[in-house]
């Protein structure tokens, strides 16, 4: 494209002809094959446009050869074709040096490392275009589950997705060991995880009592009582607030030398407001002394029924404990330093809830389900508010959190999901896909061993799609086995893989009557894939053995 009268002619820019209206890539006129094939190559076809070594986009070709008089003019070229524009080379990485030698328009083989690099460009655009969808999707609906068989890689994909919502950009998001390392810095700041069982309830997802050893001034046990303490729901929702450029540690030591002194005591609202604290610090104690205002103790004015611990205030801050004696008092004094010293934010949250639909939804939310729609969130057109039970303090949840599940289609053990969170969440559904089992093997560069995985993976969803195997409710994509369970790392593993997880999953669908096999069937088509053979490769065999018996 670049040299449209060949080697030592003109020089173009063909950034420009793919910078028209309706984008187009072109060619001189030569009689000679790589021209023929400009002009005759099917539309569908996927071309690289580059100079040189330099890849300048991938695109797809969407209409046949035709000339032009003003394009010549423009760009000398004789013959163009219209395309789209699947990406630019900016979204994507170089190819190595001379890896693109051919001529104008040649074809890349399959085996080839030029096919190679255009198929891992598609497949990272592929996943990118994906978890983009998702993330835009859960910034709109602010709930979203990922459903799908076991092993279709629904809990792998929440890290991803997390980040693309939290505006991470300086990580390739299709990298997953360079996702997990992200994540794991933002774990238990902006991305909170959970995972949903038959005994969790409201007091361990929103707030519960807990029993909290009671101390007085000199540190000696004067008896447990039981305080309101926040679980993870509660905790990321105030992660939302919580400004990181802040520290909140210097915030709190500098806010003890403005309260130094009992002249200098200060009063600060409670968590719920409807009534205020005097608080104040004596150099040299590990304790802020801390009283109601409207204490009614005939006692000295500096007694204190409440000290608050100052390393566990500042645990609590910064949400790695809790001031256990008086955790509310200790909350408030927090958002007064924060008010003080301008230390909120509105930042954005993840709380990914792994096996979601094996929790008691109304055991676990209780009144909070209602708060989970977007327009009932804090910033939402009909922001509501509940009061809590244990803390009695008023609550919201922020429209800055963002909530991914995630939910396993096949679990029977636990029902349907309940109907009142199903509406509250966006569902998107993950397939079994053997292009994930090919680019697995690809990487270990093993064919032998990526050919048996396909193989059964291609048998296995046969034998599942099969009509006369087919009944309930359940479809293609809810049964599948996923690709995950497919890929190994030797032989031994596969093999492994199969006997211990993949058969017995299949064996539960059939005795669960999820889908319907005859015994005789079902022995052939697991003693084919206990020896990594397709069940029909075996069929065909030994069809084969009974017509040379004829």
């Amino acid at each position: 494209m670049h040299l449209p009268e060949g080697k030592g002619g003109t020089q173009i820019n063909s950034t420009l002809m793919l910078l028209e209206p309706e984008p187009v890539i072109g060619t001189g006129e030569w009689n000679d094959g790589q021209c023929r094939n400009f002009k005759n190559i099917d539309n569908g076809n996927i071309v690289l446009v580059r100079k040189g070594n330099q890849v300048i986009a991938l695109c797809q070709i969407i209409g046949e050869n035709f000339t032009d008089a003003n394009l010549t003019a423009k760009y000398i070229n004789v013959n163009f074709r219209k395309v789209k524009i699947l990406s630019w080379a900016d979204n994507y990485k170089q190819p190595q040096s001379r890896l693109f030698s051919q001529g104008t328009f040649s074809s890349c083989g399959k085996n080839t490392e030029q096919y190679k690099y255009i198929k891992d460009w598609l497949a990272y655009m592929n996943n990118k275009a994906f978890t983009d969808k998702c993330a835009n999707l859960l910034k709109s609906k602010h709930n979203i589950i990922l459903q799908g068989a076991p092993g279709t890689g629904k809990t792998y994909n929440t890290a991803a997705i997390a980040l693309d919502v939290l505006g991470v950009s300086d990580v390739d998001l299709t990298d997953h060991v360079a996702v997990m390392n992200r994540y794991n810095e933002l774990l238990d700041n902006r991305i909170f995880f959970t995972t949903f069982h038959q005994s969790l309830d409201y007091e361990d997802f929103i707030e519960g009592l807990k029993p909290h050893v009671q101390a007085n001034a000199n540190g000696d046990s004067i008896g447990v009582a039981y305080e309101p303490e926040d679980g993870i729901f509660k905790r990321a929702c105030s992660a939302v607030v919580t400004d990181e450029s802040k520290d909140i540690i210097e915030c709190i030591d500098d806010y003890l030398q403005q309260i130094n002194g009992f002249e200098n005591k200060k009063e600060i609202p409670t968590i719920s407001g409807r009534s205020s604290l005097y608080v104040w610090w004596n150099d040299g104690n590990t304790t802020i002394s801390c009283r109601s205002t409207k204490s009614t103790s005939q006692r000295e004015k500096e007694y204190t029924p409440s000290p608050l611990n100052i390393e566990k205030i500042k645990l609590q801050a910064l949400g790695k404990g809790s001031e256990n004696n008086w955790q509310q008092y200790a909350q408030a004094f927090i958002e007064a330093v924060k008010k003080e010293y301008h230390a909120k934010a509105d930042k954005s949250v993840v709380l990914i809830i792994d096996e979601i639909n094996r929790g008691n939804v109304s055991k676990i939310f209780g009144e909070l389900i209602t708060l989970l729609e977007s327009d009932k969130r804090d910033k939402g057109h009909h922001p509501l508010k509940v009061l809590l039970p244990y803390s009695k303090t008023l609550f919201g949840v922020p429209s800055n959190l963002y909530i991914i599940g995630t939910m396993n289609t096949t679990d029977r053990s636990t029902g349907t999901l309940d109907y009142a969170l199903r509406r509250r969440f966006a569902f998107v559904t993950l397939q079994s896909n053997p292009d994930v089992i090919e680019k697995h093997y690809d990487k270990l560069n093993n064919q032998e061993l990526k050919i048996k995985a396909i193989g059964l993976f291609n048998d296995i969803k046969s034998f599942i799609m099969n009509p006369k195997h087919q009944c309930g409710d359940f479809g293609v994509d809810d049964l599948m086995v996923g690709h995950s369970y497919f890929m190994a790392f030797s032989e031994d593993e596969l093999a492994n893989k199969v006997e211990f997880e993949i058969l017995p999953l299949i064996a539960e669908y059939i005795s669960d009557g999820i889908i319907n096999v005859s015994n005789e069937e079902k022995t052939k088509a697991f003693q084919a894939w206990s020896n990594l053979r397709p069940m029909q490769v075996v069929e065909e065999a030994v069809d084969a053995e009974d017509e040379n018996l004829i």
